[in-house]
């Protein structure tokens, strides 16, 4: 599995704008599943996580992991995302496309800021939406670039600790 994907292709990015196609990225990231557990754990009836997973297995932002042969010969085909995250570079998209993407960032950003300040009283909290606006804008522009130096990256394990190392270069690099 690859560690990033960044997004900046707009025909990959409108098939992510569906908020059920991020969710099932998501879920699969926890774990290589079958489409039918995909559809209880989401709630969705079969035919339409068919469609959905048909939509995103055409552009391999889903792939096959593993078959297992039930009894009476049932073949079970288990899924995982192309990679463990996605980040959306809203520079590279145009702009009807990067608007679906932008609360993403902002609530990133939002936790981002949190997070030091729990950390750290003294930070500067952003005092006008515009201010969190802009330093919403730096960290996802400091974020794509800290993706883009990990994109080629393959690994099994560690994941989550990669997408810490991912996040703290951009939020230092946003910082600065």
């Amino acid at each position: 599995m690859r560690v990033v994907y960044v997004v900046d292709n707009p025909v990959i990015a409108k098939i992510l704008i569906d908020p059920m196609r991020r969710a099932i990225l998501e879920l699969l990231r926890t774990r290589p599943m079958t489409q039918a557990k995909l559809a209880s754990e989401l709630g969705l009836a079969t035919p339409s996580l068919n469609h959905h997973m048909k939509v995103l297995r055409s552009k391999k932002l889903v792939v096959m992991v593993k078959r297992e042969t039930e009894r009476h010969r049932v073949i079970q085909k288990f899924f995982a995302p192309a990679a463990y995250l996605f980040v959306y570079d809203l520079d590279a998209l145009p702009k009807n496309i990067a608007r679906y993407f932008y609360p993403v960032s902002l609530e990133r950003t939002r936790g981002i800021v949190s997070t030091i300040l729990l950390k750290d009283s003294r930070f500067p909290i952003p005092p006008t939406q515009e201010a969190m606006n802009v330093l919403s804008e730096k960290i996802s522009r400091a974020l794509v670039h800290a993706a883009k130096e990990h994109s080629n990256q393959d690994i099994d394990s560690g994941l989550e600790e990669r997408v810490y190392k991912i996040y703290a270069d951009a939020i230092k690099k946003a910082l600065t």
